[in-house]
């Protein structure tokens, strides 16, 4: 039952106080890493081993805190520490705010507030990160960096798998940290390798939820990539993109009732995740 308590709380927490959105600011992460790169500047000269590192020692560390809380102090305290961790990683809320945001400058043709950390939570997979369209286009996949794969990495390796993950989407679509072109290609394989089960599963619950049969044609129809990271990509957006139907009327204002659908296919599919995650635990395949 921990595992349930700790979602539904993060849930609540994110979904009733708002303000918590503007605490999940990534400058935490560029704090920790700054001071972790002096600490083995001596001991790690590969730069790719650097990135890798770091979010491993994350697990490692939380792991061995949580295993000494629960058995040297109490229980409570490593709930605390997870829960606090998990809200952290965790962005259905702030997602939605983003979605919400992006309507509302297509409404007003008004610059979006934050713009920075509006361009990393609805990221665009494209060279001009400003353009609109590919921000739109993105949004299906956008929802697995914030929602499911943080999700699936808590299910499978707790919080500090979830952190982990989030660690390694930051250093792929932060501007903050600088990484090179090499170390960013392995580090998107290896988050790719992460993506690829919760990217299925969510293409399969964006079908289940909308027009299965379209869906699922579509799926048939799409060929695999070499690169295993922009397959994982294009599935996923097209997947969700074949789930929209616009009504003759809807396509008056496409581009804002593709947004209006999209938003309600994830919401809808986070929906079916959670009573997915709500029987496995009930079945005892979780704690």
């Amino acid at each position: 039952m921990i595992t349930a308590l700790l979602i539904i709380f993060a849930l609540i927490i994110e979904y009733i106080y708002d303000p918590i959105s503007n605490m999940k600011d990534t400058m935490v992460i560029d704090m920790t890493f700054d001071k972790y790169k002096s600490f083995t500047k001596d001991y790690i000269d590969t730069k790719y081993y650097l990135y890798i590192s770091f979010p491993i020692i994350i697990i490692f560390f939380f792991s061995i805190i949580t295993y000494l809380l629960d058995n040297y102090l109490h229980s409570f305290f490593s709930f605390i520490i997870s829960l606090i961790i998990l809200v952290y990683c965790l962005k259905p809320n702030e997602f939605i705010q983003k979605i919400d945001d992006l309507k509302f400058k297509i409404n007003s043709n008004n610059e979006v507030e934050e713009i920075a950390r509006f361009n990393y939570i609805l990221a665009a997979n494209a060279s001009n990160k400003d353009s609109m369209d590919d921000i739109v286009d993105n949004i299906f996949y956008n929802s697995v960096r914030n929602i499911f794969s943080v999700m699936f990495c808590f299910l499978i390796l707790g919080p500090s798998g979830s952190l982990a993950y989030v660690v390694l989407d930051y250093f792929i679509y932060s501007n903050h940290i600088k990484i090179d072109q090499k170390s960013k290609k392995n580090i998107k394989l290896i988050v790719a390798l992460i993506d690829y089960v919760p990217i299925r599963l969510c293409a399969f619950s964006f079908a289940v939820v909308a027009d299965f049969e379209q869906c699922m044609k579509t799926w048939k129809k799409i060929k695999k990539g070499k690169d295993i990271y922009d397959s994982n990509i294009n599935l996923i957006n097209t997947i969700g993109k074949s789930s929209i139907i616009l009504s003759n009327e809807d396509k008056e204002n496409a581009l804002l009732n593709k947004i209006i659908f999209t938003q309600s296919v994830i919401s809808r599919s986070l929906l079916a995740w959670l009573s997915l995650i709500g029987l496995l635990i009930i079945g005892g395949f979780f704690i």
